[in-house]
């Protein structure tokens, strides 16, 4: 028997017949040990690192499935299992697949049924080893049929889920020139699928529509979530509601085995569990269900079964009553009251609090703010440096790395020497060049740099990827400044405009410095429009105690470095500069490969988009106090109704002291009709509605 091990597709080149390759629906996978049962689930993530889920066959869904060449260059950079075709209507291709179906002799004990089948059509082994995929053409629906003695397992998927694909053809296909065959469904392979899984009638059918299809949107729990939603119920509820929950989690998994597992675990914990197979036909009558019309059931309906069995669900935090609060006080100033003075401190010494009142004077005689480039680059938690594409920001950091790695004055201001790392996660092959060139620019050697570069991209999404990096920063000797070139590439399948996304990201950025002590600078897009900032929630500029802006007008070759924000400094400081193309070797085709390195010019002159929106014109405290509002808005909402708008900035505003009349929305109304005059004017209110000039 051949070796049939999972491939690693880092370790060799996969081939696949020209009518798979050519489909874009790949992605890759790897196995991961399912939580508290520890079975091993093969789970698709797309090329980018991100993993997948949403709706089968959606827009966002199909954005993100590549290209065979992709897929397999992913997986081989990522360290993945492998490669896998997402399975959708359109294709017009059913995947066979046949479980434990080679025995100790090999294919020598194959059914006929199936060798009937792969002796006409590209099959190879599954990454078991024990089983077989064939491919036809022809949709024959989504079904499954479970291994048994005597008997092999058997399944077909033609618009859900994903298939592995592994290369290991059995060892006919080559001899017989099938490796590029992909023959119909003929009349043998129905009636094996018709033996198996019965005929299917058209309420049945799945073959010519996704059964996910216009269903409502997956709430998006993890399998950790859902675990915790099951664990608090009775696998012996009565059966309308145990169907509900197995209906509930086909859907949020939408049919995959993920769902299925965690439903038959659970059930099989109960007095009432009839057997894993009679659930998989449970199982799979439901995504015929899911597109006949019948009401959808969600993970909504789990959701508020587990908050009636007394289960604690997150819930939004809420405000302290005056009641809480004056016991709070009144229980401090008892605790305090026999604790002896703090120095500089005006909280006693033995006060247990997080939030310390420190004097002005204390305050005032701590060190100053210390600095990597001085007055450019703080020693602080976080920055940002963005630009658009092309402008060059990679390479001004560079520039600025390879100055504090050296310890050399940047632009005339005073550096202090430390050891950079760079991860790279957008290829560590180009860094290399650019590293090469800046060396050769500089004329020195690249052992004086002391740049460390991690090539694979960590998801800064994931506490367990976050841990990894430390542990490598550590490892490495400790650094005084993280890049992480860009933000994007390690925060994959986010939503860029979402505070929850980001903001966890950040979190985990902020943690890295706490673990380590090396600045983290992230390198970021600009936006659509590049005078409004970086790319997304605008909240990112809040987090960060620097944002440097690179920017480059048309057609001009000097390209412009500009702190757009410097939380403890001077913002607006403009440097200018150019990119030099620099030669760093040869190729294997004899073809010159090149790089560039950063040259110092002059500033350009300001343009329209270095000008700050608020210094425009002198504005007052509660026109500042309006357009720091916009700045909470999603960024892809452009205007809002004028009442909701007023509402908001009103919230933002101190209460009235008692007795006072209340009169922030006259105020606001007010200062907004200010913020409407002139052509530069940020606001346009207009028939009840106000608009945005971001």
């Amino acid at each position: 028997m051949p070796n049939v091990s999972a491939i690693a597709p880092h370790h060799r080149e996969l081939v696949a017949p020209a009518a798979l390759r050519e489909l874009p629906g790949w992605l890759i996978w790897r196995f991961e040990t399912q939580p508290g049962t520890g079975k091993q689930l093969k789970v698709p993530y797309y090329t980018d690192g991100g993993r997948r889920h949403g709706q089968q066959g959606s827009a966002t869904d199909r954005s993100k499935l590549t290209s065979f060449a992709a897929a397999t260059a992913a997986a081989a950079r990522r360290g993945f299992d492998g490669v896998g075709l997402a399975m959708l209507a359109d294709w017009n291709i059913t995947a066979l697949d046949f479980d434990k179906c080679i025995g100790t002799e090999g294919l020598r004990n194959m059914a006929p049924e199936i060798m009937a089948i792969v002796g006409r059509t590209y099959s190879e082994f599954s990454p078991s080893g024990i089983g077989v995929r064939a491919f036809v053409r022809g949709a024959l629906g989504n079904h499954k049929s479970a291994a048994e003695p005597g008997r092999f397992g058997f399944e077909t998927f033609s618009s859900n889920g994903f298939v592995t694909f592994t290369g290991n053809m059995l060892p006919h296909i080559d001899l017989c020139g099938l490796e590029d065959t992909i023959a119909d469904a003929d009349d043998k392979t129905r009636a094996l699928c018709e033996a198996r899984f019965g005929r299917s009638t058209p309420a049945q059918a799945v073959d010519n529509d996704d059964p996910f299809a216009g269903l409502e949107p997956q709430i998006g729990l993890s399998v950790e979530q859902m675990q915790t939603l099951l664990a608090g119920l009775d696998p012996d509820m009565g059966r309308d509601d145990w169907i509900r929950v197995g209906m509930a989690l086909h859907h949020e998994c939408e049919g995959d085995d993920t769902g299925f597992d965690l439903w038959n675990d659970w059930s099989e914990a109960g007095g009432k569990y009839p057997s894993e197979e009679a659930l998989r036909g449970q199982w799979d009558s439901f995504t015929r269900r899911s597109g006949s019309g019948r009401r959808q059931i969600t993970m909504a309906s789990v959701l508020k079964m587990a908050k009636e069995a007394g289960i604690a669900l997150p819930r939004p935090t809420l405000a302290a009553s005056a009641e809480d609060l004056k016991a709070v006080a009144a229980d401090t100033a008892e605790q305090i009251a026999d604790l002896p003075p703090s120095e500089g401190v005006c909280t006693p010494e033995g006060f247990e609090g997080r939030f310390r009142v420190y004097s002005a004077e204390s305050l005032a005689q701590r060190d100053p703010i210390g600095w990597l480039i001085k007055g450019v680059l703080p020693d602080a938690d976080m920055g940002v440096l963005f630009g658009a594409s092309g402008s060059g920001k990679s390479f001004a950091a560079l520039d600025m790395a390879g100055s504090i790695a050296r310890g050399v004055d940047w632009r005339g201001r005073r550096v202090r020497k430390g050891r950079v790392i760079v991860i790279a996660a957008e290829g560590g092959g180009g860094y290399g060049k650019r590293i090469k060139a800046y060396c050769q620019h500089h004329m020195i050697e690249m052992r004086d740099l002391d740049i460390g570069v991690i090539t694979a991209a960590p998801n800064f999404l994931e506490a367990e990827d976050i841990s990894e990096v430390v542990a490598s920063i550590v490892a490495a000797g400790g650094a005084s400044l993280l890049i992480v070139d860009t933000f994007a590439q390690v925060t994959p399948g986010a939503n860029e405009n979402a505070g929850e996304d980001m903001g966890l990201a950040l979190k985990n950025a902020r943690g890295l410095r706490e673990a380590t002590g090396a600045m983290c600078l992230l390198i970021h897009h600009a936006g659509k429009d590049a005078s409004k900032g970086a790319r997304g929630w605008s909240g990112i500029k809040a987090a960060a105690d620097v944002e440097i802006e690179i920017s480059r007008e048309e057609e001009s070759p000097v390209r412009q470095m500009r702190t757009s924000k410097m939380k403890d400094g001077d913002d607006n400081l403009r440097w200018g500069f150019k990119l030099d193309i620099v030669d760093v070797g040869i190729d294997g085709d004899g073809d010159v490969v090149t790089s560039c390195a950063v040259i110092e010019t002059d500033a350009p002159a300001p343009s329209a988009n270095d000008k700050d929106r608020k210094g425009a014109k002198k504005i007052g405290r509660v026109e500042a106090h309006i357009l720091d509002s916009i700045e909470l808005i999603d960024a892809r909402t452009t205007s809002m109704a004028l009442d909701k708008f007023v509402a908001l900035c009103v919230e933002g505003m101190p209460l009235p002291e008692d007795g006072k009349r209340d009169i922030r929305r006259q105020t606001i109304h007010r200062a907004l009709k200010g913020l409407t005059k002139g052509a530069d004017a940020p606001l346009i209110i207009d028939h009840g509605r106000v608009t945005f000039c971001k």
